[in-house]
C-alpha cells in the first residue's frame, strides 16, 4: 500500500540477536537499535538446555518486550535462525 501524503510512519527500531548454546546452558547477545542510532547492548543467559535456535526465539521475545518497553511502534528483527 503506498504511502498516501501527510501520513506518518515511525522509523522502526533495530533488534539484532545472536545466540549460543551448550550443555552448560545457553547465551544470547541483544543489540537494540532506537530510530534516532542510540544503541543497546544486552547479555541474556539461560539456564536450561535448548537448541541455537529455541535461544534465540527466546531472545526475540525478550528484545521486542524491551523494544515495547522503550516506546517503540515498530521493531525489525535481524536474527540467523
Amino acid at each position: 500500500m503506498p504511502i498516501e501524503e501527510g501520513d506518518f510512519r515511525p522509523r522502526p527500531w533495530n533488534l539484532y540477536v545472536d545466540s549460543s548454546s551448550t550443555k552448560d546452558g545457553s547465551a544470547v547477545g541483544l543489540i537494540i537499535e532506537s530510530p534516532s542510532g542510540t544503541w543497546y547492548k544486552h547479555a541474556l543467559k539461560f539456564m536450561f538446555k535448548a537448541s541455537n535456535n529455541q535461544v534465540e526465539y527466546e531472545a526475540l521475545i525478550v528484545g521486542i518486550k524491551l523494544c515495547y518497553t522503550a516506546g517503540a511502534y515498530s521493531v525489525q528483527a535481524f536474527s540467523d535462525s
